[in-house]
């Protein structure tokens, strides 16, 4: 059969879907002589177009957000995507990126500037795609810090200490730098304490009369900063307690001399520091003690004197000793706790408190050691307790002192004459009670029993004259 008659028969074998290409085989041709037969197979070969990647729209980030999802899960492919792989082309330093090679990539340590990314997709042809995604990384809007430094504050003198409280607001408070500079024309003498002149708060000491100027700066996590003033004004106070001129040389001098022999050591060996009025009933000294290896502890040195001035040899010096303690706070405060720089006192942590046994009856050093739950508790049992035996000692106390009952007597009228002679006093001396009665008085007690004893007249009937002159006895005692 030619082709010609082949496109009369078959219309239908040329009509093929667009974009494919089709081959037409002859496989078997009968010629027969009541009936022909063909039969056509048809062979089509797609094209390949290979992926697309799709990695979505540029994103904007403003920090403190550092970290970045990437998403290519959107890609297509006509016979489907078997591969990702995704790169960081351009961007500051510090980037970090988890699972590169799937459908979704971490993006972490983002900072300002911008990034490009970049994904290339494939299929199972080896057809391959790429896309880029921009990310710009802005800083957060927020308004420049403002420094707060406590504005003005006045001391008198011998009150030389001070805490200056620094604060920021507004800012990127992420992390906060403080600089505290005291200014050139404030006096020299002072000192800082714990190198708080970086803190938030700075704490000062041995002011001396004048006025202070203290610049506190304050700087942001963006590197933005601003400053605030402070002013401490320190007054002469009164010292009417101190000695003048020769006497107070003389007064030093003393103490010296009888802290030496209390802590055993020479005269010289004790430096004298201060020695200024407090207030007009108090003077406050200052002094070192230096040993055979060097300088002695503070904290030993105050434990010491507290046990001999204040409770074993309390009137041993010229004064009475009111207070011992350490220029400056060296309290531990069990760990759990600040000590006051000015009253040094520990000031506990949430939660914790001192104890006060060992504050008042122990060594007397400020303590943080005990927990207030546990305080509330042991109060609590002892309150239990205490009721208790309260409760008991009233219950035992109301058992022994019942009432005992009163004496009953009973008048027995039918006794005979000889058992009212054999009861009767000797020496014929009457009772008082019974000086106006013939009769016998019988009493009982509940010392013999709790019940009441009947008496009942058992003893028969001896004559009807003895009973009339026993009636007629009775009747002219009582009557």
């Amino acid at each position: 059969m030619s082709p010609v008659n082949l496109h009369k028969h078959f219309p239908l074998v040329h009509r093929v879907a667009p974009k494919k290409t089709c081959f037409l085989l002859s496989e078997q041709i009968f010629q027969l002589k009541l009936k022909r037969k063909l039969k056509i197979i048809k062979v089509c070969q797609r094209s390949n177009h290979g992926p697309v990647a799709v990695v979505g729209p540029d994103r904007k980030l403003v920090l403190p957000v550092s970290s970045l999802l990437l998403n290519g899960s959107g890609s297509t492919d006509d016979s489907g995507v078997i591969s990702y792989h995704w790169d960081a082309i351009s961007g500051p330093p510090g980037l970090k990126m988890k699972d590169v090679d799937q459908a979704v990539a971490m993006a972490t340590g983002l900072r300002v500037g911008r990034y490009t990314f970049r994904l290339t997709v494939s299929d199972q042809e080896g057809a391959t795609d790429s896309a880029s995604l921009t990310v710009r990384v802005q800083e957060a809007r927020t308004p420049p810090p403002v420094a707060h430094a406590s504005g003005s504050h006045s001391l008198t003198l011998p009150n030389n200490s001070l805490v200056l409280c620094g604060s920021m607001t507004d800012g990127d408070q992420t992390e906060v730098h403080y600089l505290w500079v005291r200014d050139s024309q404030s006096p020299a003498a002072g000192d800082v304490l714990y190198g708080s002149d970086t803190q938030a708060s700075l704490y000062l000491a041995n002011l001396v009369e004048g006025t202070y100027l203290f610049q506190l700066r304050v700087t942001d996590a963006q590197g933005r900063s601003n400053t605030a003033t402070a002013t401490v004004e320190v007054r002469p106070g009164r010292t009417g307690s101190l000695p003048r001129g020769g006497q107070e040389v003389r007064f030093k001098d003393t103490l010296v001399r009888q802290l030496a022999a209390l802590l055993h050591v020479l005269d010289g060996d004790i430096q004298v520091r201060a020695l200024q009025g407090h207030s007009h009933l108090s003077t406050v000294l200052r002094f070192s003690v230096w040993g055979p290896s060097g300088p002695l502890s503070g904290s030993r040195l105050v434990v010491l004197l507290r046990n001999q001035l204040l409770r074993e040899k309390s009137d041993y010096l010229l004064f009475r000793v009111l207070r011992v303690d350490t220029v400056l706070c060296l309290l531990r405060c069990s760990g759990r706790g600040q000590c006051d720089p000015i009253t040094k006192v520990c000031t506990c942590d949430p939660f914790w408190t001192e104890n006060l046994i060992r504050r008042y009856l122990g060594d007397g050093e400020s303590n943080c050691e005990w927990r207030v739950l546990y305080v509330i508790l042991t109060s609590f049992l002892l309150v239990v307790v205490i009721l208790s035996l309260s409760w008991t000692f009233i219950c035992c106390c109301k058992r022994q002192t019942k009432v005992r009952k009163k004496t009953k007597y009973t008048i027995l009228d039918n006794m005979d004459e000889q058992e009212r002679v054999e009861l009767r006093p000797k020496f014929s001396i009457k009772h008082r009670s019974t000086e106006h009665n013939s009769s016998l008085m019988m009493s009982e007690s509940e010392l013999d029993s709790d019940q009441d004893t009947i008496f009942s007249r058992d003893r028969p009937v001896r004559g009807t004259n003895r009973l009339s002159a026993q009636a007629a006895r009775n009747g002219n005692a009582f009557g």
